[in-house]
């Protein structure tokens, strides 16, 4: 029946029960959270008097000691207290000039805080196609945690975003902050992409068979025999060349009988056969010396009897060439992949950072417009459990709805700001899911 203890200069005593939600509240940092967790950031007003601070830790108590809320809420997949999310009121509070700011502010943060939201899971995507079990860290003011930690002991980070500034000056710093943020990791993955596909191009065939794979992955300096004599696998005169020819399967005794007489000027018992090559189709690797003359020719009576004839000319030179460039793109893939790994994760933290700021500023803006002036509320994060969602919003309309008794500005504009939700609620409430791309099992 709301809170008895509101406007008085103590909340009431803790009991053991509130003492052990609280020690809940306080312990195990570090969790994994799970994908899909939504987190609800709350708000109500508190008395326009001095008072307002103590009034906030008995809102926090009664959060806490209510029965639904203690086994109806969750943080990282285990029931916990709800907890503060100390948004600047008061004497530091954020400044905004006219209410009608307040009116336009409201559009234009929950554009921002749509737009943010967008980026950062298309950042949390990519960053889990590019390492599956990527781990997600918020680096803020000095100090590296996970996101559940950080939320926990959120406070407004003055150094980027300056209370002396204004609400909208800091949206406008902070969104062209998160635009380049997404500019740049759009522009690097491009990149990263365009040597994946490059490194793809020159990247050799295994398992492919005879037909499919490069030659120069086939016939390399340690399989081609070539001393400088007559005897060698490839010989390239002035007047004679050398045709490497595919057989398939069961095709040898025919081409080993007639390959002298399909065309002229082969060269008699030229024809060789590279051992050990032999594809997992059966398909077999031969070369055959032609003069320079009747290649084409030699070539096309081959093709008439269904030989594949590749165009191949063996060059030890060539092959070390193509293997420095192989490495030379394999090591960039690898310098690129670890560049876009590192930006990735400080692209995802600064987004998220500038998000929750957008979150509490919209707090701000919709408690102003909804309790009134000076700015005297308390906010705080709740993570209901699905199947608790309906008990949990009445267990917060009876903690918190008694603050919207002080309201002071129109309805209507409150409950058209409240996060592009039909329903209203007597309390500010903005509904939030951290991440929300499965990960790889």
């Amino acid at each position: 029946q709301g809170l008895p203890w509101r406007g008085r200069a103590h909340p009431p005593p803790r009991t053991g029960h509130l003492r052990a939600s609280f020690a809940q509240a306080d312990a195990a940092p570090g969790r994994a959270m799970s994908v899909g967790q939504e987190f609800w950031i709350v708000a109500a007003g508190c008395s326009k008097d001095q008072g307002h601070t103590v009034e906030k830790e008995g809102y926090l108590a009664a959060l806490r000691s209510h029965p639904t809320l203690a086994t109806s809420v969750r943080t990282q997949g285990t029931l916990e207290a709800p907890f503060k999310f100390d948004v600047p009121d008061g004497d530091r509070s954020l400044l905004f000039g006219s209410f009608d700011n307040l009116i336009r502010l409201t559009d234009d943060l929950q554009k921002s805080d749509s737009q943010v939201d967008s980026i950062l899971h298309r950042l949390e995507r990519q960053y889990l196609e590019l390492e599956p079990k990527a781990e997600f860290r918020v680096k803020s003011q000095r100090q590296e945690k996970p996101f559940i930690d950080y939320l926990r002991s959120w406070q407004w980070d003055e150094a980027k975003y300056p209370k002396s500034r204004s609400i909208s000056d800091n949206l406008t710093l902070l969104m062209s902050v998160v635009n380049k943020l997404d500019e740049e990791a759009r522009n690097k993955t491009a990149q990263y992409n365009d040597f994946k596909t490059q490194r793809g191009n020159m990247a050799k065939k295994e398992g492919a068979n005879l037909t499919n794979r490069d030659l120069v992955d086939v016939l390399t300096p340690d399989v081609v025999k070539m001393q400088g004599n007559a005897d060698d696998d490839f010989i390239y005169t002035e007047h004679l060349t050398t045709v490497v020819v595919i057989l398939p399967r069961g095709a040898e005794p025919e081409f080993a009988k007639t390959y002298e007489k399909i065309a002229e000027n082969v060269v008699p018992m030229s024809g060789r056969k590279f051992k050990d090559l032999d594809d997992k189709d059966g398909n077999t690797l031969w070369r055959v010396v032609v003069f320079k003359s009747a290649a084409e020719n030699f070539k096309k009576q081959c093709r008439e009897r269904r030989y594949i004839v590749r165009d191949f000319e063996y060059s030890e030179e060539g092959y070390r060439r193509l293997k420095a460039q192989r490495d030379q793109l394999e090591d960039s893939v690898r310098r690129q992949h670890e560049l876009v790994r590192g930006l990735y994760q400080a692209a995802w933290s600064d987004a998220m950072i500038a998000w929750v700021h957008i979150k509490a500023m919209r707090v701000f803006v919709e408690s102003v417009l909804r309790f009134g002036m000076p700015p005297r509320f308390a906010s705080f994060v709740v993570s209901p459990k699905q199947s608790s969602t309906a008990g949990v919003r009445k267990a917060l309309a009876d903690v918190l709805g008694k603050g919207a008794q002080s309201a002071l500005f129109g309805g209507d504009k409150v409950a058209e700001a409240q996060d592009g939700d039909d329903e209203y609620f007597p309390y500010v409430s903005l509904a939030f899911t951290p991440f929300n791309v499965q990960r790889a099992a």
